[in-house]
């Protein structure tokens, strides 16, 4: 090494390496005086003084262990434990309590490594030391022993078998062997925030991938310890090791420090002779050291090292193998910085899954439009209109945060909208403050940012979205995406809405002349009784035939008589109220509920239908025509109890109209009571 190295890292005996070793050696001093105390028995002859020193260790221990969160001191801080109960056992004169070693022993399987748990379980015998050098340990001791290295190395090789099974789901679900739903947990609910984080984690291990890869880079080059070191604040910091003591500590400099900074890899063979500052302390002589980068592509990340006690213990062919490890930890550090991202998104897609459920809720457009307003505010607040097309024509269905607008019908020309009509591609504008055209066909102000989208289904444009923000750069790519998702489902949904409307009218319809159907008519007119049975509003029936019909079907034939009925159709539609229903009774007949009406105003409504008729030509080949009607009229009266009686009296009304001359409107009543004619 040149100068600059050994003047920086010629530094065996600072006072970090010093504090390490005199910390670690009273330590020690203190759980070998209180194991010496129970070889001593002084938990039956002390209790007082052995307790307190048994406590003040398991504290002490807890201290470096757990509440600084470190590796190191595992096995001494579960050995202070075990000696608390061997000690209470033999206080109190209760070998039962040993029992509490099988409990403990299995918790222990689940938090800590197997190497752990085999070093505590070897210290377990020596708990029984006194007994052995007495010569009084019996066989129920051995046996005892046995049983629970028996029952600890089961609970091992159970964790073991269950970590593998969770590692190979992983593995098979990321291949996509396996779905996400043939697990009970993750047919769960989307919204369930809990299922989404076990499902992420249960799918990426950072700590666990790496500590793998380092396992397997120690084995390769054949080394004493493997570890990485990452970037934190300036300085570097331990991130994995395979050394399960936890006796790594960083010192802040040296050679890994180096490595990091010059962005190379190198070797050194003769540390303990050379007397040169590895970076970081262990329990362990170090001769010989081999470092990579962690590099980012040219942003370096960390660095990870390989020791050993022997000299000379690495070649250029071990420090390839290093950087070859390095590139996979950089790939897995690169997916651990795309996780919390999914976090930030979970939210977002969790509105989004609500919102297109309620997308799919209904077969209304009106609450299909409502629902894709208020699921598109939650992702991206701000000023929101939808445009319904009516032909070249836009109809503002609903709107949120704009004022309100007199007209609702919109011609686009000249505007932005009319721009994603023509081409019917989603528009996004980041900064619209300088912005020539108009962006809405109505007046809007401050507005800074823009998302509009098509709604298009299979090439046809059902509707435009379009979403409004004062700011710019309101809009980010990844709510501009669940929007595109958003509208997407809304499309189809509206496109079903329509589909389902359709069916509906064409079930209700009769084909031919667009009105009612026969079967919709008695449904109507029996809607119609029922509320009578509320209300004391009077009701009529009007029964309309074309006169002489057969005759113009033979005269002009099949085609013209098809436009007479759709002709008296649109004439029936034109004339009537828009409460009344219309509907083809059947051949050239046509029937009229008339909701709210009396006998004088149906006679009104007949009349009015019968001239209308009357006067319309109709043409064929062979010349010009008209036609007449017959109209049987009848209304519902005390007499009259339920919509079969009225209409039979209607058809009774239009018999007699077409039997004394036809082209005329007859009341039933006064067939019924012809003095008061």
């Amino acid at each position: 090494m040149g100068n600059t190295v050994q003047e920086i890292l010629q530094r065996t005996g600072d006072k970090k390496r010093q504090g390490f070793w005199i910390r670690h050696s009273l330590l020690f001093v203190l759980l070998f005086v209180t194991y010496l105390g129970l070889l001593l028995e002084f938990p039956l002859q002390r209790k007082g003084l052995w307790f307190i020193f048994s406590i003040t260790t398991i504290i002490v221990y807890s201290v470096f262990h757990i509440l600084k969160k470190k590796k190191r001191y595992s096995v001494e801080f579960l050995f202070s434990i075990a000696l608390f109960i061997a000690g209470a056992a033999q206080a109190f004169s209760l070998p039962w309590l040993k029992m509490a070693y099988f409990p403990f022993l299995i918790f222990l399987t689940a938090f800590y490594g197997r190497r752990t748990i085999l070093a505590l379980l070897l210290t377990i015998p020596f708990l029984e030391l006194g007994n052995f050098l007495k010569g009084a340990l019996p066989v129920e001791d051995v046996i005892f022993i046995v049983s629970l290295s028996v029952t600890v190395g089961i609970s091992l090789l159970l964790k073991n078998m269950i970590r593998k099974d969770n590692v190979f789901e992983s593995s098979l679900r990321e291949i996509g062997v396996v779905s996400a739903s043939d697990s009970e947990e993750e047919i769960k609910s989307f919204g369930d925030e809990k299922v989404i984080s076990h499902y992420l984690e249960s799918m990426f291990r950072p700590d666990d991938e790496i500590r793998d890869i380092l396992m397997v880079a120690k084995n390769t080059v054949f080394a004493d310890t493997v570890n990485l070191f990452t970037s934190s604040g300036g300085s570097l910091r331990l991130r994995s090791s395979t050394d399960e003591s936890g006796a790594i500590i960083p010192s802040g400099s040296g050679l890994i420090d180096l490595c990091f900074h010059q962005r190379k890899s190198l070797i050194s063979s003769d540390i303990s002779e050379k007397k040169l500052e590895v970076g970081y302390l262990k329990g362990d002589k170090i001769s010989s050291l081999v470092s990579a980068p962690v590099m980012d592509e040219s942003f370096p990340l960390g660095v990870i090292t390989a020791d050993s006690a022997r000299f000379h213990a690495f070649s250029s062919a071990d420090k390839d193998i290093l950087e070859m490890f390095s590139k996979q930890i950089v790939r897995i550090l690169q997916r651990e910085r795309v996780y919390p991202q999914i976090g930030r998104s979970y939210a977002k897609l969790e509105i989004l899954n609500e919102e297109s459920s309620k997308l799919l809720s209904s077969l209304n457009i009106d609450v299909i439009v409502q629902n894709l307003i208020d699921g598109a505010y939650r992702i991206a607040p701000s000023e929101i209109a939808f445009f319904m097309a009516k032909g070249d024509e836009f109809e503002l269905i609903q709107q949120k945060g704009f004022q309100h607008q007199e007209k609702t019908v919109f011609v686009f020309k000249n505007t932005l909208l009319d721009n994603i009509v023509k081409e019917k591609k989603p528009y996004t504008l980041s900064d619209v403050r300088d912005y020539r055209t108009p962006i809405m066909p109505f007046k809007t102000v401050n507005t800074g940012s823009v998302v509009i989208l098509p709604l298009l289904y299979e090439k046809d444009l059902l509707g435009i979205f379009a979403l409004l923000s004062e700011k710019t750069n309101a809009f980010s790519p990844h709510q501009i995406e669940l929007l595109k998702v958003l509208a997407n489902q809304a499309s189809t949904s509206i496109a079903n809405a329509r589909f389902h409307a359709e069916i509906e009218r064409l079930a209700v319809t009769d084909g031919l002349t667009g009105l009612f159907n026969h079967r919709h008519f008695q449904e109507r007119l029996a809607q119609e009784f029922n509320r009578l049975e509320r209300f004391s509003d009077p009701i009529s029936l009007l029964i309309i035939d074309i006169d002489h019909f057969k005759k113009i079907n033979d005269t002009y034939g099949h085609p013209v008589g098809d436009a007479v009925l759709k002709g008296i159709a649109e004439k029936i539609k034109k004339t009537i109220r828009n409460i009344d229903v219309p509907a083809r009774y059947g051949g050239e007949e046509f029937a009229v509920i008339l909701p709210g009406t009396d006998e004088n105003g149906a006679m009104n409504m007949a009349e009015r239908l019968r001239k209308a008729m009357g006067t319309t030509k109709f043409a064929s080949e062979k010349s010009a025509f008209n036609i007449t009607v017959s109209i049987g009229v009848s209304t519902f009266t005390k007499e009259i109890r339920s919509k079969e009686e009225l209409v039979e009296t209607a058809d009774k009304a239009l018999y007699h109209a077409k039997r004394n001359g036809r082209n005329q409107s007859i009341l039933w009543s006064d067939i019924k009571n012809p003095v008061s004619q």
